[in-house]
């Protein structure tokens, strides 16, 4: 209700050269006037559809919610050039009666090479919703699933392992690790490993078997 910002890290690249008074002061609009016009306008729909979703659960329900809502988005970075982002937004504390009183919103690599891509996503069970803006709903997205091997290998290159320290990890051939990185890649739609382990963190279709 009150747009204001009350934190930001000081190794945040939306930070620029103005102070955390400065952003405090503008509080929402100071993101806002980063973000590409054109995303503004795709995401507000998108936004109110969410918060629609929120305050249609019952008070017990939104007291206990876990889960989180991500969107791609494209900001102005320092040199001025338009770069495309993944925002993140948890919900951190309502108030007694259930409104929103603070949330997170975590900044990271994009989960897509286009904006858009809006998920909702509920931590207590498997359920992943799409925003669809052709028909502006919310649609359920049918769980990707990985194998456990697949979610291993998934694991150990987000620790920085290589294919060689896989292998020898896991008991199977170097030859084998390649092979269910292939497929990994083909089975969630990605094209690297760094693009995977996004996925992951992200925690948008990732399902134990």
């Amino acid at each position: 209700m009150n747009k204001k910002i009350l934190y930001v890290t000081k190794g945040s690249s939306l930070f620029f050269e103005n102070t955390l008074d400065d952003i405090q002061r503008e509080g929402y609009l100071y993101f806002e006037k980063f973000i590409h016009e054109k995303d503004i306008e795709a995401r507000a729909p998108c936004n109110r559809r969410v918060f629609e979703y929120f305050y249609s659960l019952p008070l017990n329900k939104r007291l206990n919610f876990n889960g989180y809502y991500t969107y791609d988005l494209r900001v102005r970075d320092r040199r001025g050039k338009m770069v495309l982002i993944n925002q993140k937004i948890t919900i951190l504390d309502l108030t007694n009666d259930g409104i929103i009183r603070l949330t997170l919103c975590v900044i990271s690599y994009p989960t897509a090479e286009k904006p858009g891509n809006a998920y909702l996503k509920l931590n207590d069970n498997s359920v992943v919703w799409q925003y669809i803006p052709s028909i502006d709903k919310f649609v359920e997205v049918k769980t990707q699933r990985l194998t456990s091997k697949a979610m291993m290998i998934l694991k150990l290159a987000s620790n920085g392992k290589t294919e060689t320290e896989m292998a020898g990890i896991l008991g199977i051939s170097l030859p084998t690790v390649k092979y269910h990185k292939k497929k990994i890649f083909a089975r969630i739609g990605v094209k690297n490993t760094a693009e995977a382990i996004q996925w992951m963190n992200n925690q948008k279709k990732l399902v134990k078997r």
